[in-house]
């Protein structure tokens, strides 16, 4: 399926779908070290900041988020921080999240 605009259906994503990544050899074993090593860059970037706010006192998933949030962190995608994104930053940085 794809997204509405205007009375039309556009699809998403690549036309292509994979068959570009098979093409040049990569498949998907490449996209997914690559999302992993940008999901690893990001939480290792936030760690100071993620010790720092649980220091002070604010443990749950939510209260790192709305923290996040309140010192002007945006995420990668220029977006705030939600409570999937810290635990997946806790669990990148640390093995395990709250």
């Amino acid at each position: 399926m794809g997204k509405r605009l205007i009375g039309k259906w556009w699809p998403l994503g690549n036309p292509n779908g994979a068959e570009s990544l098979w093409r040049a050899g990569k498949g998907g074993a490449a996209l997914r070290a690559a999302v992993s090593a940008n999901g690893a860059a990001s939480a290792a970037n936030l760690a100071p900041v993620l010790a720092d706010i649980q220091a002070e006192g604010h443990t749950s998933l939510r209260a790192i988020a709305v923290e996040l949030t309140a010192r002007g962190i945006k995420i990668q995608r220029g977006g705030t921080s939600g409570v999937g994104k810290v635990k997946g930053d806790l669990t990148t940085l640390y093995g395990q999240s709250q």
